[in-house]
């Protein structure tokens, strides 16, 4: 499983570095472009906030510069953009940096160069090579999510490390996962 593992760290370097994914802000418009009503309603929801502090002696000035340095602060943060790394170690993790970068290892593909890769290596366990071939000649979509399933995987529990429990998985697993894949959405290609 090892094998599978370096291909797949490789694979998500590569996704990282096609896609510009290094956890650093950028300055972007795409906030803007895709949620113009939240800038236009923040601008209205300034204006009535500065007639009401203008129109009042116990707001005042002070009341007026501070909602502008706030909302100029809001503007200003809302075009940086970050793009969060892919982590081999966030793959089905229940944490915080999931609910950031979102749950790409179940919709993110594996390039064809990286199955290739896999069926090719010979450090590859047989039953996966033959596990990726069937899906791949199914036209199965695989996902990240599927390696870590697998016998001798990331999320393979030790007290299950039996014979009996490693050929059950090697006949059922396989095919549970490509029924579940089949039957899952096509996710947009970026």
């Amino acid at each position: 499983m090892n094998a599978v593992k370096q291909i797949l760290l490789r694979e998500i370097e590569t996704l990282n570095q096609q896609e510009q994914r290094d956890n650093k802000p950028r300055f972007s418009f795409t906030f803007m472009k895709k949620h113009p009503g939240l800038w236009v309603s923040m601008y209205l929801c300034y204006a009535l906030t500065a007639a009401l502090t203008l129109s009042d002696d116990f707001l005042g000035w002070p009341a007026f510069w501070g909602a502008t340095a706030f909302v100029l602060l809001m503007s200003l943060l809302m075009l940086f953009d970050i793009n969060p790394r892919y982590r081999f170690e966030d793959i089905d993790a229940l944490d915080l940096r999931v609910c950031f970068s979102g749950e790409w290892f179940y919709v993110r593909t594996l390039s064809p160069q990286a199955i290739e890769e896999i069926l090719t290596t010979s450090e590859v366990p047989g039953h996966i090579r033959q596990g990726v071939r069937n899906w791949s000649n199914k036209k199965v979509r695989l996902i990240f999510m599927i390696f870590t399933t697998l016998p001798g995987g990331k999320n393979q529990p030790q007290q299950f490390n039996n014979p009996g429990y490693l050929a059950y998985q090697q006949r059922f697993a396989p095919l549970f996962l490509s029924h579940v894949l089949a039957h899952s959405p096509t996710p947009k290609r970026h």
